[in-house]
């Protein structure tokens, strides 16, 4: 027994002398809207795009829950800096949609997905939300740009009506 304790303080002192390169950020995350402007009631879709800035091939494991990747987390805020609520659905009892994937993301490799924001923020009020996505890790703090996407009233009365026939 007193072997194994021994390889057991060995072997933590020889992970503690080696380089920190755990706490170094892999990814680099940037964000842009694919529409800016969209109409209430719309979905509001964002384009992420993760680039694996080390020096070895990523390999992880990804649960995708209402069309978002898990391995992101979404902050979204309303013009004046309030945090937007998450939606809500009928029946969580019966659990959410999703699927599980695993992937590898070469060294030097951009990933670039959309992810409906939408689907777990409420943004169906007109007014501008600011977005910021980043990566979850507890070895690291890793976040992206800052984007605003603006929603408009959806004005069905200016719908140009389509001519009749004679």
């Amino acid at each position: 027994m007193p072997a194994f304790y021994s390889f057991c303080l060995i072997f933590s002192l020889a992970l503690c002398q080696q380089p920190n390169q755990r706490h170094k950020p892999p990814f680099k995350i940037a964000i842009s809207a694919v529409s800016p402007i969209v109409v209430t009631e719309s979905e509001v879709y964002i384009k992420v795009s993760l680039t694996n800035t080390s020096d070895h091939d990523v390999n992880e494991g990804v649960a995708y829950v209402r069309d978002l990747d898990s391995t992101f987390r979404f902050e979204v805020r309303e013009e004046h800096g309030k945090l937007v609520p998450k939606r809500t659905y009928p029946h969580p009892e019966l659990g959410t949609p999703g699927s599980v994937t695993f992937r590898t993301i070469a060294r030097g490799e951009t990933l670039t997905q959309e992810q409906r924001v939408s689907a777990l923020y409420d943004m169906r009020k007109p007014g501008k939300y600011k977005i910021q996505v980043w990566k979850r890790n507890p070895d690291y703090d890793m976040k992206s740009n800052v984007i605003t996407i603006t929603v408009i009233p959806n004005d069905k009365g200016s719908v140009p009506k389509a001519d009749k026939a004679p």
